[in-house]
């Protein structure tokens, strides 16, 4: 996307997407960080999570339709060159939310290191199902 509409255009992406998620969380018992490129990282509280997330993907759905043409919303892709210049359809943005959910003394023990892992196994999960996706990782299984 960024190679067809440019890096500004990038940046009012992510910038949309940072105002999306954080309007939905508690900002005194929450909190929404910028890892780097397009990723997030929120820490939620695990009674409304999925609700909540829920509710970000189906929000940025509606505000990211600015970002493209009627013709392209209506087709479900745009028409660009890729980097060799030959002419290709590109899918329209979606958003991929990876979660790892924890559960206070449920038992399971994990270092930075293991929940590291586990994120970014909750985001290829994510990433791997097509259009707007949410995949969790719930620790409770991992301590039985």
């Amino acid at each position: 996307m960024i190679d067809h509409f440019g890096y500004a255009r990038g940046d009012e992406v992510l910038l949309c997407l940072a105002r999306c998620l954080s309007s939905f969380i508690n900002h005194s018992e929450e909190f929404i960080g910028h890892i780097g490129g397009d990723d997030f990282i929120l820490l939620l509280d695990a009674n409304n999570g999925p609700h909540k997330l829920e509710q970000m993907l189906e929000d940025f759905r509606a505000k990211c339709r600015r970002f493209f043409r009627a013709e392209d919303l209506q087709a479900g892709f745009f028409s660009g060159e890729d980097r060799e210049g030959k002419p290709q359809q590109f899918p329209l943005l979606t958003l991929s939310i990876g979660v790892v959910r924890m559960h206070a003394n449920n038992g399971c023990r994990l270092d930075s290191d293991d929940l590291a892992n586990l994120a970014s196994q909750a985001k290829h999960q994510a990433k791997a199902e097509p259009g707007y996706s949410l995949h969790i990782i719930d620790t409770l299984a991992l301590s039985a």
